[in-house]
């Protein structure tokens, strides 16, 4: 769904919110990091045959993630596609499902150093599965799949289906190349929301539950389990896995609700310092939205315990308009107190600490990274964490058991 400072796929998906820089351009200090990108554009050419692989479900492909909250807004991880493959910075997106590229041509896109070279020999046609699983309404059947991602910030991404060679990193360092369906997007509609902006990387990796995303191709085609997991560092960066979870920690586990767009839990106890704000909700993991939304209703019974207790020991900055709420001053944290989501059904809780919930503006002031989702042009009673309440956990979204975990961890760490 992608909340980029807030956005959705078919028919909620990316909600883009204070994008305020590239991307694409925040760059990795780790050499193991462009190490593994040298090795897959130097490795011999894939072989145009998709075969099945030889173990079938047993494979982990891992990825370094760049990227922060704030100020750039997202977490990105760099892609091999093609055959030669080249990197394309794509934004980590569990809120939706279609993995796609900005194209040559294309319209109101945004200026990359690397388009993704559109051939209508690669075209996906009506027919296929992959077409059959965005719409119904397709003519003719050997003609080319056409889509359109309409967000729910009014953002919105047109093109083509194709399927070429995507490459990916094994654990013993070999490179593996199967064929898969995603998105050529040849045009780009922005949306007007005062805090959204344009997509600012050079696609979209869509990691959502549904039949395009890449986790489930690559689970169909038998190459890992349908499972993946991210860790955002909230010094920037991060590691994303898909497939087998070889983590030695111990997660805390809730169910993932049935739910064809999202990975929602519930229900979900909202606590503030110990005191109830809301009970019984429901609540969206997504790493496509930066900050953290709550619907208007829970929205304000949380701000009214957080301005409660805070009192008259801080000020606000209300000529800072960098998020609608913010404090004066940027050493703060000491004052604000936890927030707790307890899973009274399993007995798990997903702990907010101030960092989790909280930015320091470029104005040196505390600014709070929830937001009011009606307020923000998100319709109905969605409650969506976002990256800002992501950071510093691994999260591991289990397709096969229906099940997501969390434990804190250190994320700056380089993926194994």
């Amino acid at each position: 769904m992608d909340v980029k400072g807030t956005s959705g796929v078919v028919p909620l998906r990316k909600l883009l919110l204070l994008v305020l820089t590239l991307c694409a351009i925040f760059s990795v200090s780790l050499s193991k990091v462009n190490d593994t990108n040298d090795q897959i554009l130097n490795s011999k050419k894939p072989q145009p045959n998709p075969a099945a692989p030889p173990k079938s479900h047993d494979y982990t492909f891992h990825f370094a993630m760049q990227g922060n909250v704030f100020p750039l807004g997202c977490y990105t991880v760099k892609v091999a596609i093609g055959n030669p493959p080249k990197l394309y910075d794509l934004d980590v997106d569990s809120g939706s499902d279609l993995t796609w590229v900005q194209s040559k041509p294309c319209r109101s896109c945004t200026p990359l150093s690397e388009y993704y070279p559109y051939n209508p020999n690669n075209n996906i046609p009506c027919n296929d599965p992959l077409c059959m699983a965005i719409h119904n309404n397709c003519p003719p059947p050997a003609g080319p799949c056409q889509y359109t991602v309409e967000y729910e910030d009014g953002d919105s991404c047109s093109g083509v289906l194709v399927r070429d060679f995507i490459s990916f990193r094994l654990d013993d360092g070999s490179i593996m190349r199967p064929p898969l369906g995603f998105g050529s997007g040849v045009e780009q509609k922005p949306s007007q929301h005062h805090y959204s902006s344009h997509v600012k990387t050079a696609g979209v990796f869509g990691l959502g539950n549904g039949k395009t995303s890449i986790l489930s191709q690559l689970s169909s085609l038998g190459y890992i389990r349908n499972v993946f997991g991210h860790c955002l560092s909230s010094k920037g960066g991060g590691r994303l896995f898909l497939g087998n979870d070889k983590t030695s920690k111990s997660l805390v586990w809730t169910p993932i609700l049935k739910d064809i767009d999202h990975y929602r839990a519930g229900p979900v106890d909202l606590l503030f310092n110990g005191k109830t704000a809301v009970k019984g909700i429901e609540v969206i993991f997504d790493s496509g939205s930066t900050y953290t939304y709550l619907n208007q209703k829970v929205y304000k019974a949380l701000f009214d315990l957080i301005n409660n207790d805070l009192g008259k020991k801080v000020q606000r900055a209300d000529e800072d308009h960098i998020m609608p709420i913010c404090w004066k001053g940027q050493n703060l944290f000491g004052y604000f107190k936890n927030i707790i989501l307890n899973f009274p059904k399993t007995s798990s809780r997903f702990i907010l600490i101030p960092q989790s919930y909280l930015i320091v503006s470029e104005h040196h002031n505390t600014c709070l990274g929830i937001l009011d989702s009606s307020k923000e042009g998100i319709d109905g009673d969605l409650n969506i964490i976002g990256d800002i309440s992501l950071q510093d956990k691994l999260v591991v979204y289990d397709n096969e058991k229906m099940q997501i975990g969390w434990t804190p961890d250190n994320c700056a760490t380089p993926p194994s």
